[in-house]
């Protein structure tokens, strides 16, 4: 028996040594590929400005949440509390009082939307239009409740953009929300914004801090459209694993941070099961091939060319190849993905080799994720140092999924306002969060100074308790 394990152990190994090479191979053809050719992004008119000091009103009240990811109501959707948010919307933040109800970024699911007519890789305001159409359809009763809210004069929406809803920069996209919510274009009770900042307060998504969800051009559309990496990663691996039959297969959109996926499917539970080894190979697969190729930003995606010289009219046609033979390289590499998948996944190695790559890739996943919320506390801590924000009291995000409330010093504290879809904190226990419902409340009780609560709402009609450190938070 030890002789067998060691043999496969043997075999293990020279794999993972095959496995670094070509990964290392990969890097470096990588970087030399993008030596050798630039892309130049162009800024394009579809802009969207941050909101500052002069265009908030000081005072009023604030409810703040972020990342619903509003979807088109498949398996691919990963919000399913439509009653419960409209309650929410309906009993809580309509008031009496002037409230504001701010969405923090990653309100609307466009990565997530697949259409028959629609190409997965078509960025275009015509494409973003028809996913929109399709997400207001699957969620009505949100829709109708944020129309309701605004009713009011006195009431406002403003949408902060993120990496996942970036095509509301797009002016008819803008214009089509607003009508789901019964309002004409350009209302002043309905806002979009990049950031806000004013009233004690600096908000904004957050995927900012993150490299994988980094945009050179966060204010606008650029042309070619800018894919980040972790775009790469939902729309070319994420979306097919979430298809898969599998339990757990719907929750992994909501790993973060993205680079932890790996790590996070190697710790899946019963990898003894041939099903669930496959579909581990998939994505560890799809993933590597994800790293190893230049983001799809760097490349003429739609068809005419990267810019500058290389953008001539008599180059067109190339660009157009090379766009096409993009789309069939993301086919060829899933359709690589399952056939070693296929055969691997018969291999079922001793248990004991089970056991310590679960426990070592659990031990990762929770030291990616610490590093990945440690940061964000520093990029708000730096923030909170600037002359501009020195007056400020309150730095607000989300894109994380990790609610959370940190002192930055005095007078002044981070908080993340969470999701409100289900993640997932123990991946060998699968076990989900708690306090499931976050959202921030602002008031100004003792004049211009903000304060604000970071609060769980419960579907049974009980007043809102107060978040609570550590209750939620598995790494605590």
């Amino acid at each position: 028996m030890r002789h067998t394990q060691r043999q496969w152990l043997q075999r293990l190994g020279r794999g993972l040594g095959w496995l670094v090479w070509f990964a290392a191979l990969s890097v470096a053809l990588r970087w030399i590929y993008l030596r050798l050719r630039r892309v130049i992004l162009r800024p394009t008119p579809f802009v969207t400005p941050p909101l500052g000091p002069e265009q908030i009103d000081r005072c009023r009240r604030r409810i703040v949440l972020s990342d619903l990811h509003l979807g088109s109501g498949d398996r691919l959707d990963d919000f399913s509390d439509d009653e419960i948010l409209t309650a929410f919307i309906d009993s809580y933040v309509q008031s009496q009082k002037p409230t504001e109800l701010i969405l923090a970024g990653d309100t609307i699911e466009f990565l997530q939307v697949r259409l028959p007519n629609v190409a997965d890789d078509d960025y275009s305001q015509a494409a973003a239009l028809a996913r929109l159409d399709r997400v207001v359809a699957a969620h009505t009763a949100v829709f109708a409740a944020l129309g309701r809210f605004v009713t009011d004069p006195g009431q406002q929406v403003t949408l902060l953009i993120g990496n996942h809803d970036f095509e509301l920069h797009y002016p008819e996209v803008k214009t089509r929300f607003a009508a789901a919510l019964g309002l004409p274009p350009e209302d002043p009770r309905l806002r979009f914004a990049v950031s806000y900042h004013g009233g004690g307060l600096f908000i904004t998504h957050g995927n900012q801090f993150d490299p994988w969800n980094r945009f050179t051009y966060f204010d606008g559309i650029s042309e070619p459209f800018e894919v980040v990496r972790g775009t790469q990663l939902v729309k070319e691996v994420i979306n097919e694993l979430e298809e898969d039959l599998l339990p757990f297969a719907p929750l992994i959109d909501n790993v973060k941070p993205s680079s932890s996926l790996f790590w996070y499917l190697m710790a899946l539970p019963r990898l003894r099961v041939t099903a669930s080894r496959r579909f581990l190979i998939r994505g560890v697969t799809g993933f590597l091939q994800v790293v190893a190729w230049p983001t799809p930003h760097q490349m003429p995606i739609t068809g005419r060319g990267p810019g500058g010289l290389l953008s001539a009219p008599p180059l067109t046609a190339l660009w157009q190849f090379v766009a096409r033979f993009r789309r069939g390289r993301v086919a060829r590499h899933r359709e690589v993905a399952r056939q070693v998948a296929t055969v691997a996944g018969v291999v079922e190695p001793p248990a004991e080799v089970f056991d310590q790559v679960q426990l070592e890739a659990a031990r990762q996943t929770e030291r990616e994720r610490r590093a990945f919320r440690d940061r964000f506390a520093r990029e708000m801590q730096r923030m909170a140092q600037r002359p501009e924000h020195r007056e400020d009291s309150l730095f607000i995000c989300g894109h994380t999924h990790l609610a959370g409330v940190l002192d930055l010093g005095p007078a002044q504290t981070y908080i993340n306002t969470g999701t409100w879809t289900e993640i997932i904190y123990d991946v060998a226990t699968m076990r989900r969060q708690e306090q499931r419902f976050p959202f921030l409340e602002i008031t100004y009780p003792d004049g211009p100074r903000p304060q604000g609560q970071l609060l769980v709402w419960h579907p049974s009609g009980e007043p809102p308790r107060p978040w609570r450190e550590g209750y939620a938070d598995a790494e605590r």
